[in-house]
């Protein structure tokens, strides 16, 4: 892993509790700066506004309470975000309705670590 991709700041939004830890202790084990975590979507957009430093990826469950990833995802890239999305999904018509933006990368479940991983250094130029 290169300098840069030690820089990498990433959000993880999960509802799921094992994998939202999962995910956290990859990347954290790889190097990356997981500079915050939420469990649900609205969370995730109020951590994301109150961050001052704002995460390169977020890393984002399309099914969770109280607002979707599609949701969130047009909120936060709605306000000008730089921020990257990789939206992990289970149902295969997310693809499509996903595309809101090109900063917008899907996911489908079950999701391999070492494809997330891969997807991560391809979202991030590495």
């Amino acid at each position: 892993m290169n300098e840069d991709t030690k820089n990498l700041k990433i959000m993880i939004v999960e509802d799921d509790p094992l994998i939202r830890q999962l995910y956290e202790q990859i990347l954290s084990q790889k190097g990356y700066h997981v500079i915050c975590v939420a469990s649900d979507g609205a969370e995730a957009v109020k951590l994301y506004h109150k961050l001052d430093e704002k995460p390169d990826l977020i890393i984002l469950d399309f099914r969770m309470p109280k607002k979707n990833g599609l949701e969130v995802s047009q909120e936060i890239l709605g306000n000008n975000s730089s921020t990257d999305i990789l939206m992990i999904s289970g149902d295969p018509l997310i693809d499509r309705k996903a595309v809101i933006s090109s900063r917008v990368n899907v996911m489908q479940k079950p999701v391999n670590i070492n494809a997330l991983l891969q997807e991560i250094r391809t979202i991030g130029g590495y």
